[in-house]
C-alpha cells in the first residue's frame, strides 16, 4: 500500500471512532440568551448515553465580560435546560416555546 492509501484508511478509521458534532440552529434577540436545538441526531462518543441518537434542545446564557451590557462574547449552557427528544420537531418546538416565553416575560422557564 502506498503512503497516501494508508493515510486515507487511517483517517476513515479515526472518523468512525470520533463522532461528528451535530448541526444546530437557534433563536436569539440581540445579545440575549440563545435558545438552541439540534437539526441532526446526536452521535455521541458514549453510546450508552440516553441522548445518543436523539435531538436536543437547551438554553445558552451570556456570562463574564460584557454579559450585563449586552456585548457578551462568552455563553454557557443554563444548568438544567438540556432536554433530549425523539423527534426533531419536538426539540424545535421546545426551543421556540422557551424563546417566546422569554420574549413575553423576560424569564427563562426550563
Amino acid at each position: 500500500m502506498s503512503e497516501r492509501a494508508i493515510s486515507l484508511e487511517l483517517q476513515e478509521r479515526m472518523r468512525q471512532f470520533m463522532p461528528r458534532t451535530a448541526r444546530w440552529a437557534y433563536w436569539q434577540d440581540g445579545r440575549g440568551p440563545m435558545f438552541i436545538y439540534n437539526t441532526e441526531r446526536l452521535s455521541l462518543y458514549d453510546k450508552s448515553d440516553p441522548a445518543n441518537g436523539k435531538f436536543e434542545s437547551c438554553v445558552f446564557v451570556a456570562y463574564g465580560r460584557g454579559s450585563r451590557s449586552g456585548r457578551a462574547e462568552s455563553f454557557r449552557e443554563l444548568e438544567g435546560s438540556r432536554s433530549a427528544h425523539a423527534l426533531r420537531r419536538d426539540a424545535k418546538d421546545r426551543a421556540l416555546r422557551l424563546y417566546e416565553h422569554w420574549r413575553e416575560t423576560g424569564e427563562i422557564d426550563v
